[in-house]
């Protein structure tokens, strides 16, 4: 800037020091600087601080949901089990009308009244039939003025109908008396007067916030050498999931190449105690309040929720993280061991686990590994920081032990007397032993020494692997060939690189895998895969798109037949290789995801793609860091990132004056009115067109034709177009548009594939209709033609469309809905079937940047576009696309009429195959042992 001639530049150091004085005004953004129970040092952003920015920050804080919502349709957090049925004492305890200009804080568990005089307690505060309701028991007095319950049931009132709260109450009834013995009813409640939250409060609102953290290992590096750091992120789940996908309402807590993720979660629980409140600016209410702040779920790979939940992991005999499923080969192979693979077992409980745990320590105590192993098989219990501290507990009674029992000049006196023999001296030695142990347990609990003085002193890539693994190079290319000439329009996928996917199959990374769950199952015909992983991936490609739901209407519905599909991709897995699932901890987890969904909803609200995207803003800062101090330097950085969004996105902040300013407006407008900046910010929205909004066509690029020119197909029928209105359209110049955004949002260009509603005088506009209507046809996009003369959202755009019809039946070889022509058009997710017609090979030219060359490369050419199969494997809008068909195309049916039964066939096959292997793998490994000492004897 200076060489440019610019006035007053600060220096470098002038401008880091301001940016750092921002960040600690801003709700005071400092990494904290913490010691694990391991003893490693990390700093860490606290969610704390960062989610108190929410509230202040006028581009989230509109979007946060405070109260749980009962309704039939579940596509957020808030509308699941786990919110609406589990968390009653967590939920937000206060409710106020904002609207009215002197608003009234009504608490739960304390009595209030209606407008029409009676008394009611408040249980909990909720959203249903889209307003604010109240779920309450209602109340009268008896000859002692106590307050009793009238009705034992709880009924739901809306909050307007609340008149007067308890400070109202008070003042009207200074002896107020109430008895609580008969409230603990359907909820384990006890009557406060008042509620303890309102003095903590002292007059503000008080909310509570649920958040979801996230932890794995990334490479701070870009090269292939792997650079190891846990990071920890955490989201706001009181948002929707549109905003959630975004990269924008991720929030870094910390990073560390040396602690765990459990031992960065552990800091992290601290802003999670029950009785912690903590201040904020709501820039909403446009005052300050106080809320608090919990965990909801903790979504992860296996290795990390294996780690998170102090499990041993896949390997281990009891290798479920959330049941007691699993145990001995012996056991899995057995009818009962076999079946219960496929389904949940018994689940785990933290106090179980908690129990285990301790009963491991204090096992370790008397120095023998074997004590600690044993419960450690029996349990399937492995805790990462408990194992750290058990090997040195072992250590120390040994060396104790060693000390006291063994060595002559330092063991207990008692042992020197040679006339104590036999039980006697057994005797000493064992209270020697328990003393012995008490000792190294009491140490323990003082470890580290930092932490202790600071106390208060009182797979879609197991599918994928197997189909590729025969494969030659002749079939790589074919393959690739076929997949790369697959059209992914509608299905919100990046550009296809199939040659890349082929030569690197084994080092695939999740959007590979997407791409491959929804094409793959039309371009393995011609001998690529046998009959029982064809039908694997079609039943993985319909599981798939039904567990991308993001929203959920009927949840019986939806829960049944994703049981269906869940037994179908177990019971095929057990046909392709029966042995997979005693194995591969992946597929029983599958088992859990029904009840997963029950508690938090559709299961890309739990997806942890967001978070992994944002790795790449993490490698960013490790790469540009001098990698000194990595867990410090990119911890301030990324809370300097915080500050910029927050001030640039018009969020307040308290100053040293105590008042709460925000920036100014340019500063505030600069985010608004700058894509590029939204972008990097990773705020960018989907098209907030209205439906039926068209874009013009460049005007170099724009040609003008008349209506009955658009379509070489145009009839008498198709004329009635012009009926609209005869005096305008036959003359009327109509020009050519890139794309019209449809009902649900989505951008539509010429070929796209629709559902599109058949209006009154044939006008046609695309909609998504949520029953079969007769009215709602499938058809693909020809034209989107705009008059000459028009405003882009003038609304006089219109979209010819060929028509195509669904068939009555399902292909037999895919078993999706067939597509054929009508002399009109068809759907928004459909695929050539590859299979039925006869497509060979031709040669396009080779573009090699800018440049066309004469190189050629083979892609697939078709015989015919008359018959198509709708893709049912599609992940973008699957649950409109089922809404618009009829049942029977898509309703999933059982594999096997009796699972059961042939679980068991299966299981008596793997009692003789399953001891066999065991005992060749055996004997290959003491082969193998054998070659490797006869190795190290010869050097």
């Amino acid at each position: 800037m200076r060489e440019c001639g610019t006035p007053s530049v600060p220096s470098f150091y002038a401008l880091r020091k301001k940016q750092a004085s921002l960040v600690a005004d801003i709700s005071n953004l400092q990494p904290r600087h913490h010691i694990s129970a391991l003893g490693n040092h990390f700093y860490m952003n606290h969610p704390i601080d960062l989610i108190s920015l929410d509230w202040a920050n006028p581009f989230v804080r509109e979007f946060i949901q405070i109260y749980p919502e009962i309704t039939e349709n579940v596509s957020e957090s808030w509308q699941a089990d786990k919110f609406t049925k589990e968390i009653n004492d967590q939920l937000t305890p206060m409710w106020a009308d904002w609207k009215l200009a002197s608003y009234k804080h009504f608490y739960v568990n304390e009595v209030a009244q209606l407008q029409d005089g009676r008394f009611v307690l408040p249980l909990r505060w909720i959203i249903f039939n889209k307003e604010e309701h109240v779920e309450v028991l209602f109340l009268s007095q008896n000859e002692l003025a106590e307050f009793i319950v009238n009705d034992p049931e709880m009924k739901r009132i809306p909050c307007t109908d609340l008149k007067y709260n308890y400070l109202d109450l008070k003042t009207q009834f200074p002896d107020l008396k109430f008895r609580s013995k008969s409230l603990n009813l359907r909820y384990d409640i006890q009557v406060m007067m008042p509620h303890p939250v309102r003095k903590i409060a002292n007059g503000r609102p008080a909310f509570s916030i649920r958040i979801m953290p996230w932890a794995d290992d990334v490479s701070g590096n870009r090269s292939k050498q792997y650079n190891a750091h846990m990071n920890v992120y955490v989201a706001n789940v009181n948002l929707p999931h549109r905003k959630l996908s975004q990269e924008y309402f991720v929030r870094f807590c910390s990073t560390s190449p040396h602690a765990s993720s459990s031992e960065q979660l552990e800091a992290l629980a601290e802003d999670l105690k029950s009785d912690k409140w903590n201040e904020a600016y709501d820039c909403k209410l446009n005052e300050e309040i106080i809320f608090q702040m919990h965990g909801h779920l903790l979504p992860a790979d296996n290795p990390q929720q294996a780690e998170h939940t102090s499990t041993a992991g896949a390997n281990a005999n009891l290798w479920c993280r959330g049941d007691d499923s699993g145990g001995s080969d012996e056991h899995r192979e057995s009818n009962e061991g076999y079946h219960a693979l496929f389904e949940p077992g018994i689940p785990r409980t933290p106090e179980q686990t908690i129990k285990t745990i301790k009963d491991q320590i204090w096992a370790a105590g008397r120095g023998v590994q074997d004590a600690v192993d044993k419960i450690q098989t029996k349990t399937g219990v492995k805790d990462r920081t408990a194992s750290f501290w058990i090997q040195q507990m072992i250590d120390k009674a040994r060396q104790i032990q060693q000390d006291r029992l063994t060595t002559e000049a330092t063991r207990d006196p008692r042992l020197n007397d040679k006339k104590v023999k036999g039980p006697d001296r057994e005797s000493i030695k064992e209270s020697i032993k328990a003393a012995i142990q008490q000792e190294v347990f009491d140490w323990v609990l003082t470890q580290p020494r930092e932490r202790y003085d600071r106390l208060p002193q009182n797979s879609h890539k197991y599918i994928w692997h197997e189909t590729n693994k025969v494969w030659d190079k002749k079939k790589d290319a074919q393959f690739a060939i076929r997949l790369q000439s697959s059209s992914t329009d509608g299905l919100s996928l990046s550009p296809l690189r199939a040659h890349y996917m082929v030569q690197y199959k084994n080092s695939l990374i999740g959007k590979h895998f997407k791409a491959l769950q929804q094409l793959a199952v039309f371009h393995l015909h011609g001998g690529l895969c046998s009959k029982e992983l064809f039908d694997l991936w079609k039943a993985n490609g319909e599981l798939g798109a039904l567990i991308w739901y993001p929203e959920i209407k009927d949840i019986d519905k939806y829960l049944a037949d994703l049981q269906i599909l869940l037994d179908n991709v177990l019971d095929l897995w057990a046909v392709f290789d029966p042995s997979r699932i005693q194995y591969k901890y992946k597929l029983h987890v599958l088992s859990h995801l029904k009840a997963d969904i029950l508690r938090f909803g559709p299961a890309v609200l739990f997806a942890t793609e967001i978070f992994e995207c944002w790795n790449a803003v993490f490698r960013l800062c490790s790469v540009l860091s001098n990698h000194q101090a990595p867990s410090f330097d990119i911890a301030t950085t990324l809370a300097g990132l915080e500050r910029f969004k927050h001030q640039v996105s018009g969020g307040w902040w308290k100053n040293g004056n105590g008042d709460y300013i925000q920036a100014g407006a340019k500063v505030r407008n600069f985010l608004s009115n700058n894509k590029e900046l939204r972008r990097r910010l990773g705020l960018a929205d989907r098209s907030s067109s209205p439906p039926g909004f068209v874009k013009l066509v460049s005007k170099a690029k724009r040609a003008s034709l008349l209506l009955h020119d658009a379509h070489p197909n145009f009839n008498a029928e198709t004329q009635q177009l012009a009926l609209i209105s005869s005096d305008d359209l036959e003359s009327r110049k109509w020009a050519d548009c890139r794309y019209v955004v449809s009902r649900s949002g989505d951008v539509c260009k010429p070929d796209s594939w629709v559902f599109f509603e058949k209006m009154p005088l044939d006008v046609t506009r695309l909609c998504w209709q949520g029953t079969s209507s007769p009215k709602t046809l499938a058809g693909r996009i020809f034209k989107i033609l705009s008059p000459e003369d028009a405003r882009e959202d003038s609304g006089l755009a219109l979209t010819i469309v060929e028509h195509f019809d669904v068939s009555s039946t399902n292909d037999n070889h895919f078993g999706m809905p067939i597509l054929s022509r009508s002399g009109g058009v068809e759907i928004v997710k459909a695929k050539h079937d590859c299979f039925s017609g006869a497509c060979g090979t031709t040669e396009d030219i080779v573009i090699q940047g800018r440049d066309r060359t004469t190189r050629t490369q083979k892609t697939i050419s078709h015989s015919n576009d008359s018959r198509f199969v709708l893709n049912m494997h599609a992940l973008h809008n699957a649950n409109l696309i089922r809404e618009t068909l009829p049942t029977s195309l898509y309703k999933p049916r059982p594999l096997f009429s009796d699972r059961r039964a042939k679980h068991d066939e299966i299981a008596a096959g793997l009692r003789v195959t399953g001891p066999k292997k065991r005992v060749a793998q055996k004997e290959k490994s003491k082969a193998t042992r054998a070659k490797n000492k006869a190795k190290e004897a010869n050097r």
